[in-house]
C-alpha cells in the first residue's frame, strides 16, 4: 500500500469517525458527561496528529468541527 492510498484511507476513516463521534457526543444527553467529552476529544487528538504528519487541510477542518462541538458537551457544575 503506497502513501497516497494510506492517506486517502485515513482521511476517509477520520471523516466518518468525526461525524459519528460529533453526533454521538452531542446527542447523548442523559449519559455520562465525561464520556461525551471523550467522544469529542479522542478524534480531535487523532486529527491533530494526522494533520501534523500529513500537513493536509482535511484533518485541520475536521479538528475545527470537533472544536466547535466542545462548548456544547463541556461539563457544567449546575448540570
Amino acid at each position: 500500500m503506497n502513501a497516497e492510498t494510506l492517506q486517502f484511507l485515513l482521511t476517509t476513516l477520520m471523516e466518518l469517525a468525526t461525524l459519528v463521534c460529533a453526533y454521538l457526543g452531542l446527542r447523548l444527553v442523559k449519559q455520562n458527561r465525561w464520556l461525551r467529552l471523550a467522544l469529542i476529544l479522542v478524534p480531535l487528538l487523532v486529527n491533530t496528529l494526522l494533520y501534523i504528519v500529513y500537513q493536509t487541510t482535511p484533518f485541520f477542518y475536521l479538528g475545527v468541527i470537533l472544536l466547535l462541538c466542545i462548548p456544547f458537551v463541556w461539563p457544567r457544575k449546575s448540570a
